[in-house]
């Protein structure tokens, strides 16, 4: 006899793979029919609260349906739903979170998953640490533009340009390299921060780099050093110092050869990942939206991301099989390798007459086709 068995969903606190983000709410062990209804429902947001929604607990209105809704954003996994907060669950400040499929016609799910939970104090965890620069290789670009810092908690602006520096071969912080913008450029989550490579020392027809010559020098080895007495949000210092040692390459300084990408495709009704494989690494935070799959004359295919290889491949899995059918792969112009070079022109190209100064926009697309090999 066999016996089937049934995962009941599941509502927990927990944080997103993908990216550098703060703790969210999911739902998982959904049914495939379900996670395709939610699916369509994806751009009406609306909708989605009314299944899964999140909510501020005052202690005064603990009997209160009418509690006020934490804002953020919704994302469809493979077998579930997750939300995340548009900014930190705070410490000490309880919430609810409650899944409720009705509004959507599903009358199958017997009862309403609540959770009730308080994020625990920052300063009885763990202190923060770097856990990823981007990008990840050892041997980068003597044009390099920009890195990548991520860090394991949310940090405090304003120490950056004191305690990250470029040292040279001889171990000492290298002169006017990085550069230092007015405001520190963090994403959203303050987990993960721009450093940008001094831009008028990498293009060649400029002042700076006329007079300093470009920030690094082929065949020399340089470290980026990041202080431990970088804070995060409660004030605490770095678990420990991080150092990223790197060997400089030649420069890069031409387009990105959308061409020259190598499409490994999947099978039709499988699961399989559509994956990319780029001849030079692309830029890791751009790689996450730059690119997309759509089918013929519809939308995007929703799936999950994975970047890897030293950002040299992209892969896409779907959350429902391939079917078979005519998809393209839809890649924007504001996608750029770690250089800044982008898909329509070179970072440092030679300026043109005042007419050809317009900005350059579009997209272009990998057309592909799954077979049925039933027919």
């Amino acid at each position: 006899m066999r016996i089937q068995v049934t995962l009941q969903p599941i509502l927990r606190l927990d944080h997103d793979p993908q990216q550098i983000t703060n703790a969210c709410i999911g739902v998982h062990n959904l049914d495939p029919d379900l996670v395709l209804c939610l699916g369509e429902h994806q751009w009406a947001e609306p909708s989605l609260q009314s299944v899964l929604r999140v909510s501020v607990i005052d202690p005064d209105m603990r009997g209160c349906d009418e509690l006020p809704n934490v804002l953020g954003r919704y994302r469809i996994l493979e077998a579930g739903l997750r939300f995340v907060p548009r900014f930190p669950f705070e410490p000490g400040v309880r919430y609810r979170a409650s899944f409720d499929p009705r509004p959507l016609g599903r009358a199958g799910y017997p009862e309403v998953l609540t959770l009730e939970f308080s994020p625990p104090n920052p300063a009885r965890a763990e202190p923060a640490s770097v856990t990823n620069v981007f990008p990840s290789a050892d041997v980068l670009p003597e044009n390099l533009l920009r890195f990548y810092v991520c860090f394991s908690r949310a940090m405090r602006r304003g120490r950056a340009e004191e305690h990250i520096s470029l040292l040279g071969p001889e171990g000492r912080p290298a002169p006017d390299v990085l550069y230092r913008p007015p405001v520190e450029l963090w994403d959203r989550s303050m987990r993960c921060l721009t450093v940008l490579l001094d831009p008028g020392r990498l293009k060649r027809w400029v002042g700076p780099n006329r007079e300093l010559g470009p920030p690094l020098k082929a065949a020399q080895r340089y470290v980026l050093a990041i202080g431990s007495e970088m804070v995060d949000s409660t004030g605490r210092s770095l678990r420990q110092s991080f150092h990223k040692p790197f060997l400089v390459a030649d420069a890069v300084r031409e387009p990105i050869a959308v061409a020259r990408w190598k499409v490994q495709l999947p099978a039709p009704k499988s699961w399989q990942p559509l994956t990319i494989l780029f001849p030079k690494p692309l830029d890791w935070a751009l790689l996450w939206h730059s690119i997309t799959v759509v089918s013929d004359g519809g939308p995007s295919i929703l799936g999950q991301i994975a970047i890897d290889r030293h950002e040299k491949q992209w892969s896409f899995a779907p959350l429902s099989p391939w079917e078979p059918g005519r998809y393209s792969i839809r890649v924007t112009s504001d996608l750029e390798d770690a250089c800044g070079n982008s898909v329509l022109a070179a970072f440092d190209r030679p300026l043109r007459p005042g007419r050809d100064l317009a900005v350059e926009t579009g997209s272009c697309s990998i057309p592909f086709e799954l077979a049925d090999s039933a027919h």
